[in-house]
């Protein structure tokens, strides 16, 4: 079963001809090698723990940015921040299982 999520609906902001590649869409080809060439190394579980969790950061980063372009108020940021502290708490406490 080939695992390729670059087409998968949960991520979103892909190839954009007015600003080009996004982080994600990097991140997410990025997986795909990995899944493709690494899945049998030991290494593997390790690498897209990392990834997934530098995936996370790119998308903190781009609704950071996206308050600051847009003067959202600090209430909103505020709650995109909770969400996603909340799933990298998620995704520790996997990681520790």
């Amino acid at each position: 079963m080939d695992k390729d999520i670059s087409n998968k609906s949960v991520f979103t902001g892909s190839y954009s001809a007015k600003y080009g590649r996004t982080i994600c869409e990097v991140h997410r080809e990025m997986y795909d090698v990995m899944y493709k060439k690494l899945q049998d190394q030991p290494c593997y579980e390790e690498l897209c723990d990392k990834l997934e969790e530098a995936y996370q950061m790119a998308k903190k980063m781009d609704a950071k940015l996206r308050q600051y372009k847009n003067n959202y108020d600090n209430d909103w940021w505020e709650q995109e921040r909770a969400e996603v502290v909340n799933q990298k708490l998620r995704m520790r406490a996997k990681r520790n299982e």
